[in-house]
Protein backbone atom coordinates (compact mmCIF):
# COMPACT_ATOMS: atom_id res chain seq x y z
CA UNK A 1 0.00 0.00 0.00
CA UNK A 2 2.83 2.40 0.53
CA UNK A 3 4.40 1.48 -2.65
CA UNK A 4 1.18 2.63 -4.08
CA UNK A 5 0.57 5.77 -2.48
CA UNK A 6 4.49 6.78 -2.82
CA UNK A 7 3.40 6.06 -6.83
CA UNK A 8 0.32 8.08 -6.92
CA UNK A 9 2.77 11.26 -5.20
CA UNK A 10 5.28 10.67 -7.94
CA UNK A 11 2.42 11.06 -10.34
CA UNK A 12 1.13 14.39 -8.74
CA UNK A 13 4.32 15.86 -8.57
CA UNK A 14 5.00 15.07 -12.27
CA UNK A 15 1.54 16.58 -12.88
CA UNK A 16 2.61 20.14 -10.93
CA UNK A 17 6.07 20.07 -12.82
CA UNK A 18 4.59 20.12 -16.40
CA UNK A 19 1.69 23.16 -15.61
CA UNK A 20 4.48 24.94 -13.56
CA UNK A 21 6.85 24.25 -17.01
CA UNK A 22 4.09 25.54 -19.01
CA UNK A 23 3.56 28.75 -16.48
CA UNK A 24 7.33 29.79 -16.11
CA UNK A 25 8.03 29.59 -20.15
CA UNK A 26 4.68 32.12 -20.53
CA UNK A 27 5.90 34.42 -17.29
CA UNK A 28 9.86 34.31 -18.77
CA UNK A 29 8.70 35.10 -22.32
CA UNK A 30 8.65 38.99 -21.03
CA UNK A 31 12.17 39.28 -19.37
CA UNK A 32 13.98 39.55 -22.49
CA UNK A 33 11.42 42.21 -24.33
CA UNK A 34 10.84 44.59 -21.22
CA UNK A 35 13.84 47.27 -21.95
CA UNK A 36 12.82 47.55 -25.89
CA UNK A 37 9.10 47.59 -25.11
CA UNK A 38 9.46 50.58 -22.80
CA UNK A 39 11.38 52.47 -25.55
CA UNK A 40 8.75 51.64 -27.40
CA UNK A 41 6.03 53.07 -25.92
CA UNK A 42 8.48 55.75 -24.60
CA UNK A 43 8.61 56.25 -28.74
CA UNK A 44 4.70 56.18 -29.17
CA UNK A 45 3.94 58.46 -26.16
CA UNK A 46 6.60 59.37 -23.96
CA UNK A 47 6.58 63.28 -25.22
CA UNK A 48 2.82 63.80 -24.96
CA UNK A 49 2.75 65.07 -21.25
CA UNK A 50 -1.32 64.11 -20.96
CA UNK A 51 -0.08 60.66 -20.70
CA UNK A 52 0.99 58.90 -17.32
CA UNK A 53 3.93 57.61 -19.19
CA UNK A 54 5.12 61.09 -20.28
CA UNK A 55 4.49 61.98 -16.77
CA UNK A 56 6.28 59.42 -14.87
CA UNK A 57 9.27 60.19 -17.49
CA UNK A 58 9.09 64.15 -16.62
CA UNK A 59 9.60 63.46 -13.08
CA UNK A 60 12.22 61.25 -13.52
CA UNK A 61 13.80 63.87 -15.60
CA UNK A 62 13.13 66.73 -12.74
CA UNK A 63 14.26 64.18 -10.29
CA UNK A 64 17.85 63.48 -12.49
CA UNK A 65 18.21 67.62 -13.05
CA UNK A 66 18.18 67.97 -8.85
CA UNK A 67 20.71 65.74 -8.72
CA UNK A 68 23.15 66.93 -10.91
CA UNK A 69 22.30 70.21 -9.74
CA UNK A 70 23.40 69.34 -6.26
CA UNK A 71 25.74 66.39 -6.99
CA UNK A 72 27.81 66.97 -10.15
CA UNK A 73 29.92 64.68 -9.38
CA UNK A 74 27.51 61.93 -10.38
CA UNK A 75 28.83 61.45 -13.61
CA UNK A 76 26.50 58.72 -14.59
CA UNK A 77 23.35 60.78 -14.56
CA UNK A 78 25.58 62.82 -17.18
CA UNK A 79 23.65 59.85 -19.58
CA UNK A 80 20.89 61.60 -19.41
CA UNK A 81 17.35 60.58 -20.59
CA UNK A 82 18.61 56.85 -21.50
CA UNK A 83 19.61 56.10 -17.65
CA UNK A 84 15.88 57.16 -16.87
CA UNK A 85 14.11 53.95 -18.78
CA UNK A 86 16.43 51.89 -15.91
CA UNK A 87 14.55 53.64 -13.10
CA UNK A 88 11.63 53.15 -14.30
CA UNK A 89 11.86 49.84 -15.36
CA UNK A 90 13.04 48.93 -11.46
CA UNK A 91 9.50 50.68 -10.44
CA UNK A 92 7.50 48.16 -12.62
CA UNK A 93 9.74 45.33 -11.35
CA UNK A 94 9.14 46.61 -7.62
CA UNK A 95 4.88 47.08 -8.28
CA UNK A 96 4.91 43.02 -9.70
CA UNK A 97 6.99 42.09 -6.87
CA UNK A 98 4.85 44.00 -4.11
CA UNK A 99 1.84 42.99 -5.35
CA UNK A 100 2.60 39.33 -5.01
CA UNK A 101 4.02 40.31 -1.50
CA UNK A 102 0.57 40.99 -0.68
CA UNK A 103 -1.49 38.30 -2.38
CA UNK A 104 1.04 35.28 -1.17
CA UNK A 105 -0.28 35.36 2.08
CA UNK A 106 -3.97 35.33 1.17
CA UNK A 107 -3.21 32.85 -1.43
CA UNK A 108 -1.41 30.47 1.17
CA UNK A 109 -4.57 30.87 3.66
CA UNK A 110 -6.74 30.46 0.79
CA UNK A 111 -4.75 27.11 -0.18
CA UNK A 112 -5.84 25.63 3.25
CA UNK A 113 -9.21 26.69 3.78
CA UNK A 114 -10.81 26.01 0.17
CA UNK A 115 -8.19 23.60 -1.53
CA UNK A 116 -4.94 23.36 -3.50
CA UNK A 117 -6.85 22.91 -6.71
CA UNK A 118 -9.33 25.53 -6.65
CA UNK A 119 -6.96 28.15 -5.62
CA UNK A 120 -4.90 27.44 -8.19
CA UNK A 121 -7.59 27.26 -11.03
CA UNK A 122 -8.54 30.37 -9.73
CA UNK A 123 -4.75 32.26 -10.19
CA UNK A 124 -4.93 30.50 -13.79
CA UNK A 125 -7.75 32.51 -14.53
CA UNK A 126 -6.23 35.94 -13.68
CA UNK A 127 -3.21 35.03 -15.48
CA UNK A 128 -4.58 34.63 -18.45
CA UNK A 129 -6.90 37.75 -17.90
CA UNK A 130 -3.48 40.03 -17.63
CA UNK A 131 -2.09 38.37 -21.01
CA UNK A 132 -5.00 38.85 -22.68
CA UNK A 133 -4.70 42.70 -22.14
CA UNK A 134 -0.80 42.56 -22.96
CA UNK A 135 -1.62 41.25 -26.28
CA UNK A 136 -3.84 44.60 -26.36
CA UNK A 137 -1.61 47.31 -24.65
CA UNK A 138 -1.24 49.82 -27.19
CA UNK A 139 -0.70 52.51 -24.26
CA UNK A 140 1.41 52.60 -21.63
CA UNK A 141 -1.54 52.53 -19.33
CA UNK A 142 -2.86 49.63 -20.39
CA UNK A 143 0.26 47.58 -20.52
CA UNK A 144 0.64 49.01 -16.32
CA UNK A 145 -2.99 47.38 -15.45
CA UNK A 146 -1.73 43.87 -17.17
CA UNK A 147 1.35 43.51 -15.06
CA UNK A 148 -0.79 45.03 -11.75
CA UNK A 149 -3.14 41.74 -12.52
CA UNK A 150 -0.03 39.48 -13.10
CA UNK A 151 0.98 40.41 -9.87
CA UNK A 152 -2.26 39.81 -7.69
CA UNK A 153 -2.50 36.25 -9.74
CA UNK A 154 0.94 34.65 -9.60
CA UNK A 155 0.42 32.09 -7.44
CA UNK A 156 1.33 29.16 -8.89
CA UNK A 157 4.84 28.64 -7.66
CA UNK A 158 3.64 28.85 -4.11
CA UNK A 159 0.65 26.20 -4.48
CA UNK A 160 3.31 24.13 -6.74
CA UNK A 161 5.42 23.96 -3.79
CA UNK A 162 2.61 23.64 -1.09
CA UNK A 163 0.93 20.50 -3.24
CA UNK A 164 4.23 18.54 -3.55
CA UNK A 165 4.67 19.19 -0.06
CA UNK A 166 1.27 17.72 0.51
CA UNK A 167 2.16 14.34 -1.61
CA UNK A 168 5.70 14.07 -0.53
CA UNK A 169 7.44 12.69 2.69
CA UNK A 170 10.72 14.27 4.54
CA UNK A 171 12.78 11.82 3.04
CA UNK A 172 11.73 12.92 -0.45
CA UNK A 173 10.37 16.25 0.44
CA UNK A 174 14.15 17.73 -1.25
CA UNK A 175 13.68 16.14 -4.67
CA UNK A 176 10.37 16.84 -5.06
CA UNK A 177 11.23 20.56 -4.37
CA UNK A 178 14.20 20.01 -6.61
CA UNK A 179 11.20 19.80 -9.81
CA UNK A 180 10.25 23.04 -8.72
CA UNK A 181 14.15 24.30 -9.36
CA UNK A 182 14.11 22.12 -12.98
CA UNK A 183 10.95 23.66 -13.73
CA UNK A 184 12.35 27.56 -13.32
CA UNK A 185 15.81 26.27 -15.08
CA UNK A 186 14.04 24.80 -18.34
CA UNK A 187 11.43 27.94 -18.10
CA UNK A 188 14.61 30.57 -17.87
CA UNK A 189 16.45 28.54 -20.58
CA UNK A 190 13.58 28.46 -23.37
CA UNK A 191 11.36 31.28 -22.20
CA UNK A 192 13.17 33.92 -23.06
CA UNK A 193 14.89 32.55 -26.58
CA UNK A 194 10.59 32.21 -27.49
CA UNK A 195 10.37 35.58 -26.46
CA UNK A 196 13.16 36.80 -28.54
CA UNK A 197 12.05 35.11 -31.91
CA UNK A 198 8.62 35.87 -31.55
CA UNK A 199 9.69 39.36 -31.13
CA UNK A 200 10.97 39.43 -34.62
CA UNK A 201 6.82 38.76 -35.69
CA UNK A 202 5.63 42.50 -35.71
CA UNK A 203 1.83 42.64 -35.26
CA UNK A 204 1.38 46.31 -36.44
CA UNK A 205 -1.74 48.57 -34.95
CA UNK A 206 -3.59 51.51 -36.71
CA UNK A 207 -3.80 53.55 -33.78
CA UNK A 208 -1.36 53.42 -30.85
CA UNK A 209 -3.89 55.16 -28.63
CA UNK A 210 -6.51 52.39 -29.74
CA UNK A 211 -7.98 50.24 -26.22
CA UNK A 212 -7.42 47.56 -28.75
CA UNK A 213 -4.14 48.76 -30.36
CA UNK A 214 -1.43 45.60 -29.68
CA UNK A 215 1.33 46.00 -27.90
CA UNK A 216 4.60 46.12 -28.92
CA UNK A 217 5.96 42.23 -29.49
CA UNK A 218 2.39 41.42 -29.64
CA UNK A 219 3.51 37.61 -31.11
CA UNK A 220 5.49 37.20 -27.72
CA UNK A 221 2.19 38.05 -25.56
CA UNK A 222 -0.29 35.82 -28.14
CA UNK A 223 1.78 32.82 -27.60
CA UNK A 224 2.18 33.51 -24.05
CA UNK A 225 -1.44 33.49 -23.95
CA UNK A 226 -1.69 30.11 -25.45
CA UNK A 227 0.60 28.64 -22.97
CA UNK A 228 -1.47 29.75 -20.13
CA UNK A 229 -4.88 28.24 -21.42
CA UNK A 230 -2.91 24.95 -22.35
CA UNK A 231 -1.61 25.15 -19.06
CA UNK A 232 -4.89 26.01 -17.69
CA UNK A 233 -6.68 22.93 -19.58
CA UNK A 234 -4.19 20.16 -18.66
CA UNK A 235 -3.99 21.12 -14.67
CA UNK A 236 -8.17 21.30 -14.66
CA UNK A 237 -8.26 17.88 -16.15
CA UNK A 238 -5.23 16.45 -14.30
CA UNK A 239 -4.12 17.50 -10.81
CA UNK A 240 -6.36 16.54 -7.97
CA UNK A 241 -7.21 17.72 -4.78
CA UNK A 242 -3.92 16.95 -2.41
CA UNK A 243 -4.72 19.34 0.69
CA UNK A 244 -5.48 16.14 2.90
CA UNK A 245 -3.52 13.61 1.07
CA UNK A 246 -1.32 13.29 3.99
CA UNK A 247 -2.64 11.02 6.53
CA UNK A 248 -1.80 9.01 9.67
CA UNK A 249 -0.60 5.58 8.86
CA UNK A 250 -3.15 3.99 10.40
CA UNK A 251 -5.64 5.43 8.11
CA UNK A 252 -3.95 4.08 5.53
CA UNK A 253 -4.14 0.46 6.49
CA UNK A 254 -7.19 0.47 7.50
CA UNK A 255 -8.43 1.34 3.88
CA UNK A 256 -6.24 -1.08 2.73
CA UNK A 257 -7.34 -3.85 5.17
CA UNK A 258 -11.38 -2.65 4.48
CA UNK A 259 -10.47 -3.80 0.49
CA UNK A 260 -12.29 -0.49 -0.72
CA UNK A 261 -10.54 1.86 -2.93
CA UNK A 262 -11.35 5.42 -3.85
CA UNK A 263 -9.84 6.44 -7.37
CA UNK A 264 -11.50 9.73 -7.58
CA UNK A 265 -9.49 11.11 -4.54
CA UNK A 266 -5.80 10.93 -4.03
CA UNK A 267 -4.68 8.44 -1.39
CA UNK A 268 -3.18 9.44 1.97
CA UNK A 269 0.90 9.06 2.10
CA UNK A 270 2.27 6.27 4.27
CA UNK A 271 3.35 8.25 7.17
CA UNK A 272 2.52 8.52 10.60
CA UNK A 273 2.02 12.11 11.92
CA UNK A 274 4.30 12.70 14.83
CA UNK A 275 3.75 14.51 18.17
CA UNK A 276 5.63 18.12 18.22
CA UNK A 277 6.47 19.30 21.75
CA UNK A 278 6.62 22.74 22.77
CA UNK A 279 9.99 23.34 22.81
CA UNK A 280 10.35 21.53 18.96
CA UNK A 281 7.34 24.12 18.23
CA UNK A 282 9.35 26.48 19.50
CA UNK A 283 13.30 25.53 17.67
CA UNK A 284 11.43 25.56 14.27
CA UNK A 285 9.40 28.71 15.00
CA UNK A 286 12.92 30.49 15.72
CA UNK A 287 13.93 28.72 12.48
CA UNK A 288 11.16 29.55 10.43
CA UNK A 289 11.82 33.52 11.54
CA UNK A 290 15.28 33.44 10.28
CA UNK A 291 14.79 31.85 7.67
CA UNK A 292 12.12 34.35 6.74
CA UNK A 293 14.23 37.13 7.55
CA UNK A 294 17.24 35.54 5.31
CA UNK A 295 15.04 35.08 2.13
CA UNK A 296 14.13 39.14 2.41
CA UNK A 297 17.10 39.63 2.67
CA UNK A 298 18.91 37.52 -0.07
CA UNK A 299 15.91 38.28 -2.22
CA UNK A 300 16.48 41.97 -2.24
CA UNK A 301 19.85 42.09 -3.23
CA UNK A 302 19.94 39.12 -5.77
CA UNK A 303 16.29 40.02 -7.61
CA UNK A 304 17.35 43.93 -7.78
CA UNK A 305 20.61 42.78 -9.31
CA UNK A 306 18.89 39.60 -11.49
CA UNK A 307 16.56 42.48 -12.57
CA UNK A 308 19.03 45.44 -13.89
CA UNK A 309 20.90 43.31 -15.62
CA UNK A 310 18.53 43.31 -19.30
CA UNK A 311 19.21 46.39 -18.85
CA UNK A 312 22.77 46.92 -18.20
CA UNK A 313 23.07 44.90 -21.29
CA UNK A 314 20.95 47.18 -23.19
CA UNK A 315 21.98 50.50 -21.15
CA UNK A 316 25.77 49.46 -21.71
CA UNK A 317 26.41 47.06 -24.51
CA UNK A 318 23.32 47.77 -26.91
CA UNK A 319 22.07 43.92 -26.41
CA UNK A 320 19.24 43.26 -29.16
CA UNK A 321 16.64 41.02 -28.06
CA UNK A 322 17.91 37.70 -29.70
CA UNK A 323 21.44 38.42 -27.07
CA UNK A 324 19.16 38.84 -24.13
CA UNK A 325 18.10 35.63 -24.86
CA UNK A 326 20.59 33.83 -25.19
CA UNK A 327 21.98 35.57 -21.97
CA UNK A 328 18.87 34.21 -19.90
CA UNK A 329 18.97 31.13 -22.08
CA UNK A 330 22.80 30.51 -20.36
CA UNK A 331 21.75 31.23 -17.46
CA UNK A 332 18.51 28.40 -18.07
CA UNK A 333 20.49 25.47 -19.35
CA UNK A 334 23.62 26.14 -16.75
CA UNK A 335 20.62 26.06 -13.77
CA UNK A 336 19.02 23.14 -15.48
CA UNK A 337 22.10 20.92 -15.55
CA UNK A 338 23.16 21.72 -12.18
CA UNK A 339 19.88 20.93 -11.11
CA UNK A 340 19.13 17.37 -12.83
CA UNK A 341 22.94 16.46 -11.42
CA UNK A 342 25.18 18.05 -9.06
CA UNK A 343 22.46 19.49 -6.76
CA UNK A 344 20.74 16.12 -6.51
CA UNK A 345 23.58 14.40 -5.73
CA UNK A 346 24.36 16.64 -3.00
CA UNK A 347 21.05 15.93 -1.50
CA UNK A 348 20.97 12.59 -1.78
CA UNK A 349 24.97 11.93 -0.14
CA UNK A 350 24.05 14.37 2.97
CA UNK A 351 21.85 14.67 5.55
CA UNK A 352 22.24 18.63 5.41
CA UNK A 353 22.33 18.77 1.52
CA UNK A 354 19.65 21.81 2.05
CA UNK A 355 21.79 23.96 4.06
CA UNK A 356 25.26 23.09 1.94
CA UNK A 357 23.50 23.97 -1.03
CA UNK A 358 21.99 27.24 0.09
CA UNK A 359 25.49 28.53 1.51
CA UNK A 360 27.36 27.60 -1.66
CA UNK A 361 24.48 28.87 -4.20
CA UNK A 362 24.65 32.25 -2.02
CA UNK A 363 28.48 32.34 -2.50
CA UNK A 364 28.71 31.89 -6.45
CA UNK A 365 25.94 34.07 -6.45
CA UNK A 366 28.15 36.88 -4.72
CA UNK A 367 31.00 36.21 -6.66
CA UNK A 368 28.89 36.74 -9.93
CA UNK A 369 27.87 40.07 -8.51
CA UNK A 370 31.54 40.57 -8.65
CA UNK A 371 32.31 39.75 -12.25
CA UNK A 372 29.55 41.59 -13.67
CA UNK A 373 30.79 44.32 -11.23
CA UNK A 374 34.02 44.30 -13.27
CA UNK A 375 32.60 43.88 -16.68
CA UNK A 376 30.13 47.09 -16.15
CA UNK A 377 33.49 49.07 -15.80
CA UNK A 378 33.53 48.80 -19.82
CA UNK A 379 33.42 51.10 -22.47
CA UNK A 380 30.26 52.06 -23.47
CA UNK A 381 28.92 50.37 -26.70
CA UNK A 382 31.88 47.88 -26.20
CA UNK A 383 31.77 44.05 -26.42
CA UNK A 384 31.21 42.75 -22.64
CA UNK A 385 34.07 41.35 -21.28
CA UNK A 386 34.42 37.71 -20.56
CA UNK A 387 33.00 38.39 -16.91
CA UNK A 388 29.76 39.03 -18.06
CA UNK A 389 29.56 35.22 -18.77
CA UNK A 390 31.26 34.48 -15.52
CA UNK A 391 28.18 36.64 -13.52
CA UNK A 392 25.63 34.86 -15.77
CA UNK A 393 27.20 31.38 -14.27
CA UNK A 394 27.44 32.82 -10.94
CA UNK A 395 23.16 33.80 -11.65
CA UNK A 396 22.89 29.67 -12.47
CA UNK A 397 24.48 28.36 -9.34
CA UNK A 398 22.57 30.65 -6.74
CA UNK A 399 19.46 30.26 -9.22
CA UNK A 400 19.60 26.34 -9.08
CA UNK A 401 20.10 26.04 -5.23
CA UNK A 402 18.76 29.02 -2.84
CA UNK A 403 15.39 29.49 -3.13
CA UNK A 404 14.79 25.76 -3.99
CA UNK A 405 16.25 24.38 -0.95
CA UNK A 406 15.15 27.14 0.99
CA UNK A 407 11.87 26.09 0.24
CA UNK A 408 12.19 22.49 1.23
CA UNK A 409 13.57 23.77 4.48
CA UNK A 410 10.49 25.67 5.07
CA UNK A 411 8.31 22.52 4.60
CA UNK A 412 10.08 20.63 6.89
CA UNK A 413 9.85 23.21 9.59
CA UNK A 414 6.06 22.66 9.58
CA UNK A 415 3.21 20.51 10.38
CA UNK A 416 0.79 18.86 7.72
CA UNK A 417 -2.01 21.48 8.35
CA UNK A 418 0.13 24.35 8.13
CA UNK A 419 1.75 23.65 4.94
CA UNK A 420 0.04 26.19 2.95
CA UNK A 421 0.45 29.08 5.25
CA UNK A 422 3.69 28.89 6.21
CA UNK A 423 5.08 28.30 2.55
CA UNK A 424 2.57 31.62 2.36
CA UNK A 425 4.55 33.16 4.83
CA UNK A 426 7.55 32.81 3.10
CA UNK A 427 7.18 33.55 0.17
CA UNK A 428 5.67 36.92 1.27
CA UNK A 429 8.34 37.84 2.90
CA UNK A 430 10.62 36.74 -0.34
CA UNK A 431 8.32 39.31 -2.43
CA UNK A 432 9.08 42.13 0.04
CA UNK A 433 12.16 41.38 -1.03
CA UNK A 434 11.76 41.46 -4.50
CA UNK A 435 9.64 44.01 -4.16
CA UNK A 436 11.88 46.38 -2.85
CA UNK A 437 14.83 45.19 -4.59
CA UNK A 438 14.74 46.18 -7.85
CA UNK A 439 13.54 49.76 -7.14
CA UNK A 440 17.09 49.98 -4.78
CA UNK A 441 19.59 48.38 -6.97
CA UNK A 442 17.85 50.58 -9.96
CA UNK A 443 18.09 53.60 -7.86
CA UNK A 444 21.88 52.60 -6.71
CA UNK A 445 22.39 52.10 -11.00
CA UNK A 446 20.83 55.43 -11.94
CA UNK A 447 22.75 57.48 -9.20
CA UNK A 448 26.53 55.98 -8.88
CA UNK A 449 26.42 53.66 -12.05
CA UNK A 450 26.33 49.83 -12.42
CA UNK A 451 29.51 49.02 -11.37
CA UNK A 452 28.85 50.22 -7.49
CA UNK A 453 25.54 49.09 -7.86
CA UNK A 454 27.19 45.20 -8.28
CA UNK A 455 29.86 45.81 -6.23
CA UNK A 456 27.22 46.27 -3.35
CA UNK A 457 25.22 43.50 -4.08
CA UNK A 458 28.08 41.47 -4.26
CA UNK A 459 29.49 42.77 -0.27
CA UNK A 460 25.46 42.16 0.65
CA UNK A 461 24.80 38.69 -0.66
CA UNK A 462 28.20 37.84 1.37
CA UNK A 463 27.81 38.72 4.51
CA UNK A 464 23.95 37.00 3.94
CA UNK A 465 25.77 33.76 2.82
CA UNK A 466 27.83 34.16 6.26
CA UNK A 467 24.62 35.18 8.93
CA UNK A 468 22.61 31.55 7.18
CA UNK A 469 25.45 29.30 7.38
CA UNK A 470 25.51 31.26 11.20
CA UNK A 471 22.05 31.06 12.28
CA UNK A 472 19.84 28.09 10.57
CA UNK A 473 20.25 24.94 11.74
CA UNK A 474 20.62 22.18 8.96
CA UNK A 475 17.71 20.13 9.82
CA UNK A 476 14.53 21.05 11.54
CA UNK A 477 14.01 19.87 15.23
CA UNK A 478 11.51 16.93 14.87
CA UNK A 479 10.11 14.87 17.67
CA UNK A 480 8.42 11.18 17.40
CA UNK A 481 9.83 8.69 14.15
CA UNK A 482 8.76 8.89 10.63
CA UNK A 483 8.30 5.74 8.83
CA UNK A 484 10.14 5.96 5.22
CA UNK A 485 7.76 4.68 2.46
Amino acid sequence: MAHTVAEHGKRISRIVFIGLLLDILSFTIILPLLPRSLEAYKEREGADASTLLGTLLAHIAHLRAYVQAHSPSSRFLQQGARADLVLLGGLLGSLYSLLQCVIAPVIGRAADRFGRRRTLMYCMAGNIVWTVIWVFAGSFESFLLARVIAGLSEGNVQLSNTIIADVTDPTTRSHGMALVGIAFAVGFTLGPSIGAFFARMPIESKSTRNVFAFAPFAAAAVFSLALLVAESLYLFAKLPETMHFRRSLADSNVTADSGTEDTEIAQPLAEPIHAVDAQTTTENNRTLRRLNILHFAYLFFFSGMEYTLTFLTHDKFDFSNAQQGALLGFIGVTSTVLQGGWVRRIKGQSAHGDKGLVARGMACCAIGLACVAHCAQGVQGAQPAWTLWGGALGFAVASATVVNCLNSMVSLATTDMETGRRLGDFRAAGQIGRALGPVFACSVYWLLGPSTCYSVGAAAVAAISVAFVTLVPARPAVSGTKKHS
